[in-house]
Parts: C-alpha cells; sequence; structure tokens
C-alpha cells in the first residue's frame, strides 16, 4: 500500500512541475512599442518609399525606424507587427531588424521574408513575423526596424495615424551607409516581448505542491517504519 502511495505522490508531483514550469518561464506579452490606431488602424494611403534602383522609382531607398526598450527591463522578443504595403514589383519584402550603432542601423539581428503584402491605398492588414533566433531585447538599448524591397520592387510603409514621430535613419545604397534623422510621423509598427522570470502564482503553486508531497512521502515513512 506505501509503494502504491509513493507512486501516486511521484506522478503528482510531476504533473505539477509539467503544468507549472512552462508558467514560471514566460510571462505575459508586454508592448515595448506601438504606433498603430484602433484596431491596428494607420494611414491606408500614405507611406514611406522602399524600393530598389531597378523599381518604378528608378532609385535605391531603404527606412528605418528607432525604438528602445524603456520597460525596465530585459525582455525576449516574440512578435514585431508593421503596416507595408506593396505598389509595384515582386509583392515580397525583407524585414529587418537592427542592433544601434551610434544613432544608425547596425548589426542585423534578425531578419524575415514577407510575402503577399496589402495593396497601397487598402486598410488595415498588418504583417507579423514572430522572433525564432532568440533576440533578447536589453533595457534601455535603442533598435531599428526597416522593411527592404528588392532591386525591382517598389513599396511603402505607410505611416501612422496617432501623431507618433521619432528618429530612424535613411540609406540610398542598400544599407551599406545610413544618415540619421527625425521621422514625422513614423511608419506604422509594433513591438511584442515577454519576460523571462518566474510568475509569483507558479511559483506558490509549484512549491506548495512539493512541500505538501514530501509531507506525506515523510509521515508515510514513519508510519512504515
Amino acid at each position: 500500500m506505501l509503494r502504491l502511495t509513493r507512486a501516486l505522490l511521484c506522478m503528482t508531483a510531476l504533473t505539477i512541475a509539467w503544468v507549472a514550469l512552462p508558467l514560471t518561464s514566460r510571462a505575459g506579452s508586454i508592448t515595448v512599442y506601438n504606433n498603430f490606431g484602433a484596431g491596428n488602424s494607420y494611414d491606408c494611403c500614405n507611406g514611406y518609399t522602399e524600393s530598389g534602383a531597378g523599381s518604378f522609382t528608378g532609385f535605391n531607398s531603404l527606412q528605418a525606424m528607432a525604438f528602445t526598450n524603456a520597460t525596465g527591463q530585459n525582455l525576449s522578443l516574440t512578435q514585431i507587427d508593421i503596416a507595408d504595403s506593396f505598389v509595384a514589383g515582386n509583392n515580397s519584402m525583407t524585414l529587418d531588424l537592427y542592433a544601434d550603432n551610434g544613432g544608425v542601423p547596425g548589426a542585423v539581428l534578425e531578419s524575415w521574408t514577407v510575402n503577399n503584402l496589402p495593396d497601397l491605398g487598402t486598410c488595415c492588414t498588418i504583417v507579423t513575423v514572430f522572433d525564432s533566433a532568440g533576440v533578447v531585447l536589453q533595457n534601455g538599448a535603442t533598435y531599428f526596424l526597416a522593411p527592404a524591397s528588392d532591386n525591382v520592387t517598389w513599396e511603402a510603409w505607410n505611416w501612422n495615424t496617432i501623431g507618433a514621430t521619432g528618429v530612424g535613419a535613411i540609406s540610398t545604397d542598400g544599407g551599406a551607409t545610413w544618415a540619421a534623422g527625425p521621422y514625422n510621423p513614423n511608419g506604422a509598427f509594433d513591438v511584442l516581448g515577454t519576460a523571462t522570470v518566474p510568475e509569483p502564482s507558479a511559483v506558490l503553486l509549484l512549491g506548495t505542491a512539493l512541500i505538501g508531497i514530501f509531507a506525506g512521502l515523510h509521515l508515510g515513512l514513519r508510519h512504515s517504519g
């Protein structure tokens, strides 16, 4: 009977640990930056040109917007949403996340290829990408986000409609060099992350359960003796 009780207690402990441990490693979603309007709305018909030299525009344009993790803690990047629209060429773009390098984009931290962008003049379909590289957004650090078109494509980074402004940078040589400058308004986007910290409720659940189980095992051993 004692062996059966021990087995049941061990199975209970494993079950509780399996349920509670994921909660200790991931907190809820935290907004690092967001300038979308209600319902992820943005300016349907105006935006910043992103184009290749072989596109209809005839010039290379790559524009980046800066954001800072001012949440007070380091965060694991989870998701980025951006309002980016197709104008002409190949309906595809590469979204790059850069580290800061003295006020302009530096090293590329992660890249995503996105196809089937919404047409310019429509609203409000957003492009969503998810982190797969384990990027950690350091507290107080600035980063840059830039959608890049290929050589024959013209796209537009739609403006936000809530009056959000900020700093950014433009490149006319595919990102080899950058020139910093203000943006009024910013292109519309958001950045989300999670804090890798214990959830108090999950820790309490796991700790209480394990204490009870070990107490039960101790009493069982005493009775068996």
